[in-house]
């Protein structure tokens, strides 16, 4: 995700078929069929969800995480940072909840509870225990109260942003399935890659950004209804209007569509996103979907990023603008693909992301900026925090490798996950010289395509010395 106070902004200080939006699988993976309609601000769904257990536990229960759950009135955490809400509510501050009303199994219905920290997990009993590399087959009825606010899941002036609408899968670690709790700063995300097959219908006069590739799309008695395909990816998003317009391009066999409305120079944006693909294929591997999108919303960061379609604000200044669409679209490769938990280790995709921009700029020189500017930057960036924590504090913890529970503010977590990342990624760049540096990056992309990758994966890849490099940094030893 790109903040409103970015870091680097230097210029303004059911199974889904293999061919279709074809990510390779090596091994068999979870696949969602949803069904739902949007009726006003409501979405009715019903989601069929084969789990495949590709760990070697063997489980009882499936906890699915209830992002929608965290717009509800008296969430313990609220998805808008208080700081924003005045941008996040132009009407006022209102509401929305998910309601789960039923779960199936193959042999009726199973029993269900709403948990976790902050009735934020639906907990789904099986009547067996789905072993390891077996798979079980559980349909969820829901329905969701979609709120009037600027965010990730909302209704909004323009657009209606559908992010996370339906209950998914808690990602797995050690310890079972990892409940995600919906903190305000930085993406509370934890998911692993799935099959998605989406049948979804509107009022027929919205048009629909969508990740993955169309299906059909059949129009009927005032309604149109699709159906999307998108294969190995970590969650499926749509953003709808009755204001977009759609300008498309290409990168190779990729469709590059850019949604908008109310931009003067949509074709200069479109190349920002077709020059990005370009630029981080060379660098760093293939982008392995077939389509991508840009799509133009309200939005209280400034971007936000999911598989195959990224948010940007229609708030930014043009002169920002083009810089997050391409932060955006470096997390197709680190968030989408190189898959991470964002709430313990969030700066892996975002310090990799916010070096990928400057990266992009060293080799597009034709938008005339520079490594060197750039990373004077954030050099200058990074030390004024410094120095405002340690005035108000009497120091400063520089540790980059922290959970989002752990930072005090959105302005450090944005200092330490994306500036003091970014500079670590330089740092290492000249230490170790550019052939070893791309090779690791090259390496951890192609290492840790669709999986969950660690700080120790970071720092293998890159090997020897800048073990103990990238250790540094993360620990908060390595002074700047």
């Amino acid at each position: 995700m790109r903040k409103i106070s970015l870091p680097l902004c230097f210029l303004t200080l059911f199974l889904c078929f293999g061919v279709i939006s074809c990510a390779e699988k090596d091994t068999e993976i979870t696949s969602y069929e949803i069904t739902c309609e949007l009726i006003e601000n409501h979405v009715k769904g019903r989601e069929k969800v084969n789990f495949f257990n590709d760990s070697e536990t063997a489980f009882t229960q499936l906890k699915f995480n209830l992002f929608a759950n965290a717009y509800r009135q008296n969430a313990k955490y609220s998805p808008i940072n208080k700081a924003y809400e005045y941008i996040a509510y132009p009407n006022g501050v209102n509401y929305g909840e998910i309601t789960v009303n039923s779960v199936y199994g193959d042999s009726g219905a199973l029993d269900f509870s709403i948990g976790g920290e902050d009735k934020n997990v639906l907990i789904v009993y099986l009547s067996e225990s789905v072993m390891p590399n077996d798979s079980v087959c559980v349909t969820i009825d829901y329905e969701i109260a979609v709120a009037n606010v600027v965010a990730r899941l909302g209704v909004n002036e323009n657009t209606v942003n559908l992010a996370e609408f339906y209950p998914i899968l808690c990602g797995k670690d050690k310890d079972g399935f990892y409940e995600c709790v919906y903190y305000s700063t930085g993406d509370p995300y934890f998911s692993e890659c799935a099959d998605y097959d989406v049948e979804f219908t509107a009022d027929e006069k919205y048009t629909v950004a969508h990740a993955g590739e169309t299906v059909y799309a059949k129009t009927e008695n005032g309604k149109t209804t699709y159906r999307f395909h998108l294969t190995n990816a970590r969650s499926f998003c749509m953003v709808l209007s009755d204001k977009f317009e759609t300008l498309t391009g290409n990168v190779g066999n990729v469709t590059v569509n850019y949604y908008y409305y109310g931009d003067n120079t949509p074709l200069a944006f479109l190349e920002y996103a077709i020059k990005a693909i370009k630029t981080f294929e060379n660098l760093f591997g293939e982008y392995p979907y077939s389509t991508f999108s840009v799509v133009r919303t309200p939005f209280v960061q400034g971007g936000m990023e999911f598989p195959t379609i990224v948010m940007i604000s229609d708030s930014l200044e043009k002169e920002s603008y083009g810089e997050v669409i391409v932060h955006e679209t470096a997390h197709q490769w680190w968030q989408t693909v190189v898959g991470n938990n964002e709430i313990e280790c969030g700066f892996l995709d975002e310090g990799l992301a916010e070096y990928s921009t400057v990266l992009f700029y060293e080799n597009n020189p034709e938008y005339n900026f520079t490594r060197s500017q750039l990373m004077s930057i954030s050099d200058a960036t990074y030390k004024a925090f410094r120095s405002v924590y340690e005035k108000l504090f009497g120091k400063s913890n520089t540790a980059i490798a922290r959970g989002l529970k752990d930072f005090t503010s959105e302005y450090e977590y944005v200092n330490l996950a994306y500036v003091k990342a970014c500079i670590m990624y330089d740092e290492l760049r000249k230490a170790i010289g550019d052939d070893a540096f791309f090779s690791g990056l090259k390496k951890y992309y192609s290492e840790n395509k669709f999986k969950i990758a660690t700080p120790y994966d970071l720092k293998t890849a890159f090997g020897g010395a800048s073990e103990s490099f990238i250790d540094g940094f993360l620990s908060g030893k390595a002074l700047i």
